[in-house]
């Protein structure tokens, strides 16, 4: 995710306030991740399903907020950066498999699967980062188009894209998010609508509250809607029977929820404190630990035991600290791997890292 986003390592040029909303974006989610695999949103528990249904409809406004945070710093293209997404995402993807299947804890693991996971870009279990990389190597030719840019065309060319991609969808009830012209499309636009917020400031980046108060009621229309859903499945037969289609990445709703989050805390003053640096840093290693396909089933319905939460009053808590704690273990290991793996390897690969931008650049 835009956590793949490696920022500046001189602390003096980390933003605090985006480091912090990486994290919970991150959060974000988990949570998402938690109520949808392990199926706490049909609960017969109605509190609970309320619950749950809020935290789902906050997942896809993390994922729109780290792409939109690679476009607020106009974030070039880095050899090193784009291999190091690739190798970390080749350890999580394959490792995970090769140790599942080694320690007998998945006995469906087969040649195939051992495939699926080496492939990380045409068979990736992790469909953000197919199109995170696509984004990622498109950005010698986007980014210098997007500062380019005045700010006439900056909105001519935003606005085209929020018709196109989100108000005809959203209005229609049809889903082009789904497919893969459509995600990569989207997550261009997302770019530059970062890069715009961060080009252009305006007196609105400092009503917060108003930020702040978008973002809860878009929260709670999306998850309201998916509870109203239930019971009109026939107004959804276009997009499937997905009640939750409001919830969408590319709707508007989740649009106007994601960009009222990323100005909210672009609007704080946060120190880059050294831990919240190290959290922010290790998101995208959340991310691929706790989604990997294999572990899901354990993470949220054998050691988190999500479903069973779900049917009495501790799902409140549940749904706090599970994702949590969750983020702290995961980060943790990524901790290690950078530690022990990472940081030795790239830094051997650096001459040759350089020398690609170096021809990039023409020089």
């Amino acid at each position: 995710m835009s956590a793949i986003q490696r920022a500046p390592s001189p602390e003096s040029r980390r933003e605090g306030n985006i480091e912090l909303l990486r994290v919970v974006c991150m959060l974000l989610i988990l949570a998402h991740h938690m109520v949808y695999h392990s199926a706490a949103m049909q609960t017969g528990n109605q509190t609970n399903r309320v619950i749950a249904r809020f935290l789902f409809a906050g997942g896809m406004t993390g994922v729109n907020c780290f792409v939109m945070i690679t476009g607020y710093f106009l974030a070039p293209f880095r050899a090193k950066r784009f291999l190091s997404i690739l190798l970390e995402t080749l350890f999580y993807s394959l490792g995970i498999t090769l140790v599942l299947w080694a320690a007998g804890l998945r006995t469906d693991v087969n040649g195939e699967t051992v495939k699926n996971a080496a492939l990380i870009i045409s068979r990736s279990p992790y469909w953000f980062v197919t199109m995170y990389l696509g984004l990622t190597a498109m950005l010698p030719l986007l980014r210098p188009g997007v500062q380019a840019m005045s700010k006439n065309a900056h909105r001519w060319a935003l606005a085209a894209g929020t018709l196109y991609l989100c108000v005809i969808p959203t209005l229609t009830f049809q889903n082009p998010a789904s497919q893969f012209f459509h995600q990569i499309t989207w997550f261009i636009y997302l770019y530059v609508l970062g890069a715009y917020f961060k080009k252009f400031p305006s007196r609105a980046d400092g009503w917060l509250p108003l930020h702040g108060f978008l973002f809860l009621l878009m929260i709670a229309f999306m998850a309201l809607s998916t509870l109203w859903g239930d019971q009109h499945a026939e107004l959804f037969q276009r997009v499937g029977s997905r009640q939750n289609f409001f919830a969408d990445k590319n709707t508007v709703p989740q649009l106007i929820c994601s960009i009222a989050l990323l100005r909210f805390f672009a609007g704080l003053k946060v120190k880059p404190y050294r831990g919240l640096l190290a959290l922010s840093s290790a998101s995208f290693g959340v991310y691929l630990i706790h989604d990997h396909s294999l572990l899901r089933s354990f993470i949220w319905r054998d050691w988190g035991k999500i479903w069973q939460s779900a049917q009495n009053e501790t799902f409140i808590l549940t749904a706090l600290l599970v994702p949590m704690g969750l983020y702290l273990v995961c980060a943790l290991i990524d901790w290690l791997r950078k530690t022990l793996l990472e940081r030795p390897i790239l830094k051997g690969l650096t001459p040759i890292t350089d020398r690609a931008d170096r021809w990039l650049a023409g020089k």
